[in-house]
C-alpha cells in the first residue's frame, strides 16, 4: 500500500506544481517576457534593426526606422540599452495589455524600474511604451 501512497504524493506533487506554469502561460505574461528579453538581448548586440522589430505600431510611427529607434534608445533610456542587470518582476492584466515589471540595474549600479507596455498585434506580443523610474528601494 505504501508504494501507492508514494505513487498519489508523486503525482499531486505534479500536477502541483504544473497548474501555475499552465496559468502563467494562459495570461501571456511569459510570451510578453519572452518578447522584452529578445528585444533586450537585440540592444546588448547593439543590433537596432532586430530590436525595432519587437516595436509595436505606434512606436514605429513614432520612430520611423531602425536607426532613428536605436538612436532614441541608446540616448533615452542607457539603463536598457546596455544594463549591468535585469530582474523581471510582476506582470498585471490592463484590459487586453500586459504591463511588465523589470528591475534594471544601469552600468552606474543605479536601479530602475522599467514598466513595459504590452499589446497584441497580429497575435504576437510588441512593445508599446516603457516608462523608467529610479528604484531608490534596491541597494544600500
Amino acid at each position: 500500500m505504501k508504494p501507492v501512497r508514494l505513487l498519489a504524493a508523486a503525482c499531486l506533487l505534479a500536477l502541483s506544481l504544473a497548474i501555475p506554469a499552465q496559468a502563467e502561460e494562459l495570461d501571456g505574461s511569459a510570451d510578453a517576457r519572452s518578447v522584452i528579453q529578445s528585444q533586450l538581448d537585440a540592444f546588448s548586440a547593439e543590433s537596432a534593426e532586430e530590436a525595432y522589430e519587437y516595436a509595436a505600431p505606434n512606436i514605429r510611427r513614432m520612430f520611423p526606422t531602425a536607426r532613428v529607434f536605436g538612436l532614441m534608445v541608446r540616448r533615452g533610456y542607457p539603463m536598457v540599452w546596455s544594463p549591468a542587470d535585469t530582474e523581471f518582476l510582476d506582470a498585471r492584466k490592463l484590459g487586453d495589455s500586459i504591463i511588465q515589471r523589470l528591475r534594471v540595474i544601469d552600468r552606474q549600479g543605479r536601479a530602475h524600474i522599467a514598466e513595459y507596455m504590452m499589446v497584441r498585434v497580429e497575435g504576437e506580443w510588441r512593445i508599446a511604451g516603457v516608462s523608467i523610474t529610479r528604484d531608490d528601494s534596491f541597494g544600500v
